[in-house]
């Protein structure tokens, strides 16, 4: 089954992000029973949507699993819904930082994720990660990569699902912020990572691979 797993590099002042080094995790050994291309996306409105179309049509996936640090929250996040909005309350790694606009003129309000989310989080909290569900990836790059894989898929008539998990630090990154920050281990992140994509395959299959 052909998977796309994405993250995000570093931005600006924090002192890492944890789904970068997931991402090169997951490449450097891939889990069982999946083709996955795993990327590391750039935190810049205008490469990241660049780099996520050409992923998005190079790979065809059958399940496409978008990562992001969401720095103030203490569990793993499975998101439920992206919006078609821009309201950067930071510049991005580029120096740009849009307000107040659509991520496509042309596109739906919002786009619900097509994962079974409410399953992953069964299963995320079965396997003793702590996990909730999310009704905001907020108006930044995370929400942004969301709304255009998913956009992606929508025009192209992809038979893809796809979604997007926020993840807490890792302990190594949060003991180097100033202010406290909850963390998790690498090796959770990495079985959330599994897990999540293994309840996704039992959706499109019916058999957990």
């Amino acid at each position: 089954m052909k998977v796309l797993v994405t993250g995000f590099e570093k931005w600006g002042k924090e002192p890492g992000n944890p789904t970068e080094a997931l991402v090169g995790s997951i490449q450097g050994s891939p889990l069982p029973g999946f083709e996955i291309a795993a990327e590391v996306i750039p935190v810049s409105f205008s490469r990241a949507s660049d780099l996520i179309e050409g992923l998005v049509l190079k790979t065809k996936p059958d399940i496409v699993l978008n990562l992001g640090l969401a720095p103030k929250r203490p569990i793993v996040n499975v998101e439920r819904i992206a919006i078609n909005l821009i309201d950067a309350r930071k510049p991005d790694n580029d120096g740009a930082q849009p307000k107040d606009v659509p991520i496509d003129p042309g596109g739906p309000t919002a786009y619900l994720a097509t994962l079974p989310t409410r399953e992953i989080l069964e299963e995320l909290r079965g396997n003793k990660i702590p996990a909730a569900l999310s009704y905001s990836a907020g108006t930044y790059l995370c929400n942004f990569v969301m709304y255009k894989t998913l956009r992606m898929i929508d025009i192209r008539g992809l038979s893809s699902i796809a979604g997007f998990i926020h993840v807490p630090y890792t302990p190594d990154l949060a003991v180097r912020r100033d202010e406290p920050a909850a963390s998790m281990p690498m090796s959770l992140l990495r079985k959330t990572v599994e897990v999540s994509l293994r309840a996704s395959a039992e959706k499109l299959t019916g058999e957990r691979p």
